[in-house]
């Protein structure tokens, strides 16, 4: 009899452990490019290409199973297709939803460097074959419904005034306002601090047309220019903003871009 109930209760225990490993890492992912667009990105043992735009979020995609997220590109070596990590990605556990924000890494890494195009289109020439990364909690949990969230990614003290609402965010920080229902922009200023005096780099109205479920607002460190080697007092900081609308298909859902200033 004890053996019985012994048996049972392995066989319970099995079933258990077999049924929390099949779902514990299952975790929906959206992929941003932080400077360049790729469409020669795949993950997957059966191999899924990735769309990876600058100016709206991919579709969503999932993986499920343990060990990190892997993207790679298929190369040709010695003649032959050969798949070559591009990033190698740690999710957190007990992230169900992530946005993947790509940046370049260092390409010196990669020993093949032709890449195969996939059925996504012909590939991307001055996409990097190594990526460096980022990763958001993209739930609504974190980012709710209703919401923009600002996100300063630059290396200088940012100002923001949004809609009458004041928000200061040294870098690595990030605030939501509300979004204001049936306004199709905000009145929006922007400023830096730079050698402790604060510049006035953006005036423009931030667009929220078409109602969108909620935004998101990066701010990062421009691209570099002979004004600033010479050593400028301007702030040289490039804001870009992702709307999430409702889904209006089957389609997977994904972000449209609203500005980028």
């Amino acid at each position: 009899m004890t053996s019985k109930l012994n048996s049972h209760w392995s066989i319970a225990l099995l079933v258990c452990l077999f049924a929390s490993a099949s779902v514990a890492h299952a975790v929906q992912f959206r992929v941003l490019g932080w400077t360049t667009p790729d469409t020669s990105l795949q993950f997957g043992q059966k191999p899924t290409p990735i769309v990876v735009a600058t100016t709206h979020f991919s579709p969503e995609y999932e993986t499920q199973g343990e060990g990190p997220l892997i993207f790679y590109k298929m190369v040709e070596k010695d003649g032959t297709p050969h798949r070559q990590t591009a990033c190698t990605i740690a999710l957190p556990e007990d992230l169900k939803k992530a946005l993947i924000i790509l940046y370049p890494g260092d390409d010196s890494t990669a020993p093949y460097r032709n890449v195969i195009p996939t059925g996504e289109g012909p590939g991307t020439p001055n996409a990097p074959l190594v990526y460096d990364y980022m990763v958001l909690d993209d739930s609504l949990e974190a980012r709710p419904a209703g919401m923009i969230e600002f996100r300063n990614f630059s290396t200088l003290p940012v100002a923001l005034m949004v809609d009458s609402r004041q928000l200061l965010l040294p870098p690595k920080a990030k605030a939501q306002v509300p979004i204001v229902p049936g306004a199709k922009r905000l009145s929006f200023r922007a400023a830096a601090q730079v050698n402790g005096e604060w510049k006035v780099f953006l005036t423009n109205p931030l667009p929220t047309r078409g109602q969108p479920d909620r935004m998101m607002v990066l701010l990062r460190d421009g691209p570099s220019s002979s004004a600033q080697t010479r050593g400028s007092h301007e702030p040289n900081i490039k804001m870009v903003s992702f709307s999430d609308f409702p889904p209006r298909s089957k389609t997977p859902p994904q972000g449209d871009l609203a500005s980028i200033r």
